[in-house]
């Protein structure tokens, strides 16, 4: 493998494309799958897009660039990939990355705004909407939270129906006045997303305390975790439109200076033979003395051999 048609820096640079792109279509696919709800609900789902996009995108050119170093063969800028040139693949992955990078940005700044939003509305559709149920349960679970600002803000959502729930506690009473004050004994309770373990006490709340319940709210820890997320994908592509713009200029430069040597290498006529540097006198500059013009080409002599 003759790696001095390539530069050190191509080199690497094509490993370490090859890797985030693998790892961009399964970090894409598992988010998807995993917590498709989440980054949906959340307007990042966007962000994700692009991310399995540009890992797409970026696959064949890395494909040629690694066969052309395995090969020992100069990568050509102007090579054909697939069905365009290889600067034309890295201008799209260029072009593809500064779209996630304004959607990175749009997100954080709608980030708050968007969470807060989105947790309310689910929390009042809690127990009509399976999906808005789904997504509130797996957001509690996952990140050890418990309503938007604090669990108690469970308490003025109607999140369960009480008449329902609660008529195991007293079977024998008929009347709306003895139910009502069944309601009330435990008005103060929490469904089983919000508990620390597979099970806590989560009724009884007043008398029997909250310590056995995730307090802190889900909309600043889920800001936050967005925030951090589109932190890592703005870099991210930041480092990969700046890595393909010096990894095309490279190839450029190192195709350039190989063209111009071996150009050098075919008009320099002291590969071929010697030349004396003192020999001045050239066809063009030569010229025959007038005396010698007079001279009869019948009296030349000829030395034949």
């Amino acid at each position: 493998m003759n790696n001095s048609l390539n530069s050190p820096f191509v080199i690497w640079t094509t490993c370490f494309f090859w890797l985030i792109s693998i790892f961009g279509i399964f970090w894409s696919i598992i988010l998807f799958f995993w917590v498709g709800d989440m980054i949906f609900s959340t307007g990042t789902d966007l962000v994700n897009a692009v991310v399995l996009l540009s890992a797409i995108v970026m696959l064949p050119p890395n494909f040629y660039s690694l066969h052309a170093i395995a090969n020992g063969k100069k990568i050509e800028y102007n090579a054909k990939v697939f069905c365009c040139r290889l600067w034309t693949c890295i201008l799209w992955i260029v072009i593809i990355n500064i779209i996630g990078i304004i959607l990175c940005v749009q997100r954080m700044y709608l980030c708050q705004e968007i969470t807060k939003k989105y947790i309310s509305n689910s929390m009042k559709q809690y127990r009509i909407a399976p999906k808005h149920r789904q997504f509130i349960d797996k957001l509690q679970w996952s990140l050890g939270c418990c309503g938007l600002k604090s669990y108690k803000d469970w308490f003025s959502q109607d999140w369960h129906d009480k008449v329902r729930d609660y008529e195991w506690a007293s079977p024998n009473v008929r009347d709306v006045n003895a139910m009502k004050q069944v309601i009330e004994i435990d008005s103060v309770s929490m469904f089983i997303s919000c508990c620390k373990s597979g099970s806590c006490v989560s009724s009884y709340l007043k008398e029997l305390g909250n310590y056995s319940i995730n307090t802190n709210g889900c909309g600043n820890l889920l800001y936050r975790f967005i925030m951090v997320s589109m932190t890592v994908h703005l870099i991210m592509f930041l480092i990969i439109i700046i890595l393909e713009i010096f990894f095309l200029k490279s190839i450029i430069t190192k195709n350039d200076e190989l063209d111009s040597k071996n150009r050098s290498n075919k008009l320099n006529i002291r590969h071929i033979m010697s030349v004396n540097d003192n020999f001045e006198m050239s066809s063009g500059s030569y010229n025959l003395n007038e005396e010698d013009s007079e001279i009869d080409p019948s009296n030349v002599y000829y030395d034949e051999k």
